[in-house]
């Protein structure tokens, strides 16, 4: 997690669009080759030898310029500033390289020394690699990322479908109280699944920088609409133990815990089982369940969050709030007479939708 962090961290450093890819793009270009450090405090003044020092302002075309002499540039960090140029980089021989040419080799051995940011760009194969630390990354042509995230696009929005579909089902078996532990937890698996394309995706849309902008847009507008609900649905399905206090931290901690699931291990439904306070066995996936309401009451236009978090306070799961009456509801502290009316007509609302869509 840590290193996939740092990696967006660098791809948006060096996105299409900034100053710095600008200056990349020219070398590149230019078929001159170049070496660049990120960063000028002792452990990179110490490997630096020969060169000129500059302490001039960054531009694409300055960059460009000094790239066509054989030394490396170094740059300050937030690279406002080149500091010097045409200069030997020395880094300790005995650490390990997986490259095999000169500048490459270079590069990956000041990277791991220094845990600066090295960026080498090659004549002759004309591209990019990334250097941080143990991370190496090569950039791809925005050709081939923008195909490759609207293949990933679509396979997110079919699974959406899927999705979509599937918790219109769970309404369905809600309102009818044939809910099993089994119908949320495939549920939830779609989720996650989802959630770990759309991770992939963000990476390319990074990568992309100011390309990417639509793609992005898109995600947010794939993701954010299911989010909620999803959300809803554990609030309604979580298990929580006696000694155990309901908070905002209890759901993070489920889809932490659904993150840190292998492929192999989301597959398989009992992990799902166990993480949402059940027990981790194929029998318990055949439990009736019944939802507390959070989800199916956060359709009802104008029921705000504190009022749901009073119903399902006052009732004993979702069958108890769809069989009270007016009265009922509207005998609850801060539920007024013309809300409880809103709940109730809401609820219809929603039964009559679900049964159209069952025909």
């Amino acid at each position: 997690m840590y290193k996939n962090e740092e990696i967006k961290d660098i791809l948006s450093f060096v996105a299409p669009g900034t100053e710095i890819r600008k200056g990349l793009n020219n070398i590149l270009d230019a078929g001159t080759g170049g070496l660049l450090v990120i960063g000028d405090d002792k452990e990179v003044l110490e490997i630096i030898d020969g060169g000129f020092y500059l302490d001039c302002d960054y531009n694409p075309q300055r960059i460009y310029e000094l790239a066509k002499m054989d030394g490396a540039i170094v740059l300050n960090k937030d690279t406002s500033k080149i500091l010097y140029a045409n200069v030997q980089l020395q880094p300790n021989p005995k650490i390990e390289t997986t490259e095999s040419g000169t500048r490459h080799r270079t590069a990956e051995r000041v990277a791991k020394q220094t845990g600066k940011l090295v960026i080498s760009i090659s004549q002759k194969r004309k591209r990019i690699s990334i250097y941080k630390n143990d991370i190496k990354y090569l950039l791809r042509d925005i050709s081939v990322i923008i195909t490759e995230a609207s293949q990933a696009m679509k396979t997110l929005e079919r699974y959406k479908e899927v999705l979509v579909k599937s918790l219109t089902n769970l309404t369905m078996m809600e309102f009818d109280d044939l809910v099993t532990l089994y119908e949320v937890c495939m549920i939830i698996q779609k989720f996650e699944l989802m959630v770990r394309i759309s991770n992939a995706l963000k990476l390319n849309i990074i990568e992309l920088g100011t390309e990417g902008t639509l793609l992005a847009l898109q995600l947010d507008e794939i993701m954010n609409e299911i989010n909620t609900e999803i959300q809803d649905l554990i609030r309604d399905y979580y298990k929580v133990e006696e000694e155990e206090t309901e908070t905002e931290d209890t759901f993070d901690k489920v889809f932490d815990k659904l993150e840190e699931l292998t492929e192999e291990e989301l597959l398989d439904l009992k992990n799902i089982s166990y993480i949402l306070g059940y027990k981790r066995s194929y029998a318990s996936l055949d439990t009736k369940i019944v939802p507390k309401g959070f989800r199916i009451l956060g359709k009802i236009i104008r029921l705000t969050t504190k009022d749901i978090k009073i119903l399902v306070s006052h009732f004993d799961g979702l069958n108890d709030i769809l069989s009270a009456s007016e009265e009922e509801l509207s005998e609850i502290d801060n539920i007024s007479k013309f809300k409880a009316k809103i709940i109730k007509n809401g609820i219809r609302r929603l039964r009559f939708t679900i049964e159209l869509e069952k025909k």
